[in-house]
C-alpha cells in the first residue's frame, strides 16, 4: 500500500523585504492621509503626524509571503490599528475592517480581532518605509496572516459587518489569509524556516 504525504511548506529566509507589487507606478502624495470610516462613531482623516500622536512605537513582527519567503522580526514603527479604531469609536456590530490602498483595486478585508493587532506603519528598520515597500504608510498584518493581507500605500480603513474578499483574497484559496502552523512553527521555536 502506497501512502502519500503532503509536502511540508518551506520558507526561504530573507533579510530585507523584497518590493513585490503589481502597480505600474508607486503612488506618491505629499499630503498623505488615512481615512477611517464605516461603522465608527467618528469618521477621521489623519495625517502621519496625527498618527504619531496616537502613540507610535517600534514593534518586531515576522512577515510571511505566500511566494515562499519569510522575514524574521522586521522592525516596524507605527501605531496599532486597534488604537486608531479606538480613536474613531468602533461600533459594536463591526466584525471586519477593509484596509484599502490609496489607488484601487488593492484592498484587504481582515477580521476585527486580527486587524486590531496589525500596525499602520511609517517606519521600517529604523528609517522611513521605502516607497517600493509601501511607504509612506503601510498596513502591516499580524504575523499569523500572510503578507497579502497587508496593504501598501494604505489610505483608508472601513469598518464593516460583512467579510468581502479583496484583490488577492479573490485570487487565492485562502481569503482569511491564515499562515499554516507548519510555517509558523520554526518562528515560534527560533529555528530557521
Amino acid at each position: 500500500m502506497t501512502t502519500t504525504t503532503k509536502p511540508q511548506r518551506v520558507q526561504r529566509l530573507v533579510h530585507q523585504l523584497p518590493p513585490v507589487h503589481l502597480e505600474a507606478e508607486v503612488p506618491t502624495d505629499p499630503r498623505w492621509t488615512l481615512a477611517v470610516d464605516g461603522l465608527v462613531a467618528r469618521q477621521l482623516v489623519l495625517d502621519i503626524d496625527d498618527l504619531k500622536t496616537l502613540g507610535g512605537r517600534e514593534v518586531a513582527l515576522d512577515f510571511h509571503c505566500v511566494w515562499g519567503w519569510s522575514r524574521k522580526a522586521a522592525r516596524w514603527t507605527g501605531v496599532t490599528v486597534g488604537r486608531v479604531l479606538d480613536e474613531a469609536g468602533i461600533a459594536p456590530d463591526a466584525t471586519v475592517v477593509t484596509v484599502a490602498c490609496v489607488v484601487p483595486p488593492y484592498a484587504s478585508c481582515v477580521r476585527l480581532a486580527d486587524v486590531r493587532e496589525g500596525v499602520i506603519a511609517w517606519g521600517l528598520d529604523g528609517g522611513d518605509i521605502p516607497a517600493e515597500n509601501g511607504g509612506p504608510l503601510r498596513f502591516v498584518q499580524p504575523p499569523w496572516l500572510w503578507g497579502y493581507k497587508g496593504v501598501k500605500w494604505v489610505g483608508r480603513l472601513t469598518a464593516g459587518d460583512r467579510f468581502v474578499p479583496g484583490f488577492w483574497e479573490e485570487k487565492v484559496g485562502n481569503p482569511e489569509g491564515r499562515v499554516p502552523a507548519e510555517v509558523l512553527a520554526p518562528f515560534a521555536t527560533g529555528e530557521d524556516a
